[in-house]
């Protein structure tokens, strides 16, 4: 399976972990030191996991949803670039609680957290009082993301992005979109709607946040517009319950390198906003790793190397495969970046949604 290339990202390479002569993992049981918390004048410890460790990772979300997945993918990877250290996922109900857990943890690489950019916008909404820029230290990209189906009613009076655009600007308030409300999806749709048609307002959004939800209400004409995966876009389609028109997500999520990273054909009603000449109808969104704030930057650039190196192994690659997520080799200074970029992107639309609490 082909691979996102790096000079698909505005990121000039920083200083890479191996360079600096870091290890991701410490090669032998007979380590004594621990990596953030040597004595005064004792020698520097590898800043690399050992054999025998557990990395604990803390996912602000119920097992089984895509936080969830994307995690166990990583971490299964990482027991074979580790052998030996043991990785173990903690799931929450309450969001907070998880983000609260990775935050108050040693920082000594042991404890780790995740989250997507709807951790960023949560914490300027004011929804949450865990700040990923500020309270946690950012340290790797499990997946920047994967394009989703934009989904319609069976009968449909649009079969892409223009039509829609068209419906909207002469039908406008009459649309519902199901979305989770104030979170990433509602950011996503407003994000739409305002690059098709200049003003967000033209359609109405409702709470409906689960995916089996969105395909059910969109399939019946409870509501109108919704996103979903791509496998279960193409299912639903095959057997005539929704009409798709289009698809958004990442820059680079073009029906070619959709078709690369699943190993499937797709129609032409897969087309991103892009190539259908939409060209900020775009998401950019990762789902990092992170670390308390005071860890080391020599145990963070260590576990960076070892999350890169997770995305040679197959079951990773067949995990993103599976999840339709897009991945690169990123190091420790080009994740700051990508994080950065997305901070800023999720701070100027909550601002101009009027949601910013922060």
């Amino acid at each position: 399976m082909k691979k996102i290339s790096r000079r698909n990202f505005l990121l000039a390479a920083g200083v890479s972990a191996a360079a600096l002569g870091l290890t991701a993992c410490g090669g032998s049981s007979s380590s004594t030191a621990a990596p953030a918390s040597s004595a005064a004048g004792a020698p520097a410890a590898a800043p690399g996991w050992k054999k025998g460790d557990t990395v604990t990772i803390h996912v602000p979300a119920k097992a089984g949803g895509g936080s969830d997945l994307y995690t166990r993918y990583l971490t299964a990877a990482l027991g074979e670039v580790c052998p030996g250290v043991n990785f173990v996922v903690n799931n929450y109900d309450t969001g907070e609680v998880g983000m609260e857990a990775c935050k108050n943890g040693d920082p000594d690489g042991l404890t780790l957290g995740m989250n997507h950019g709807g951790g960023i916008i949560q914490w300027l909404t004011g929804a949450s009082n865990v700040s990923m820029k500020d309270d946690v230290k950012v340290i790797g990209v499990i997946t920047l993301g994967g394009p989703q189906a934009i989904i319609a009613n069976p009968d449909a009076p649009y079969k892409n992005f223009k039509e829609f655009a068209d419906y909207l600007k002469a039908n406008p308030g009459e649309t519902v979109i199901g979305c989770s409300l104030g979170g990433t999806t509602q950011m996503i749709f407003v994000s739409l709607v305002d690059a098709l048609t200049g003003n967000s307002e033209d359609a109405l959004y409702v709470q409906c946040s689960s995916e089996a939800d969105k395909l059910t209400q969109t399939a019946s004409g409870a509501i109108n517009i919704a996103n979903c995966s791509l496998p279960n876009a193409l299912q639903y389609q095959a057997d005539g319950k929704l009409t798709i028109i289009g698809t958004i997500g990442p820059k680079m999520s073009t029906i070619d390198e959709m078709e690369k990273l699943m190993g499937i054909e797709l129609n032409d009603s897969f087309k991103s906003g892009p190539e259908q000449g939409i060209d900020s109808a775009t998401w950019d969104s990762a789902y990092y790793l992170f670390a308390p704030k005071d860890t080391p930057d020599e145990v963070c650039k260590a576990i960076n190397e070892a999350v890169n190196k997770a995305t040679d192994v197959a079951s990773y690659q067949e995990g993103m495969k599976a999840m339709a997520g897009f991945y690169d080799k990123l190091d420790y200074d080009e994740v700051t970046a990508v994080f950065q970029a997305e901070w800023e992107f999720m701070d100027n639309l909550t601002a101009d949604m009027g949601l910013k609490a922060r």
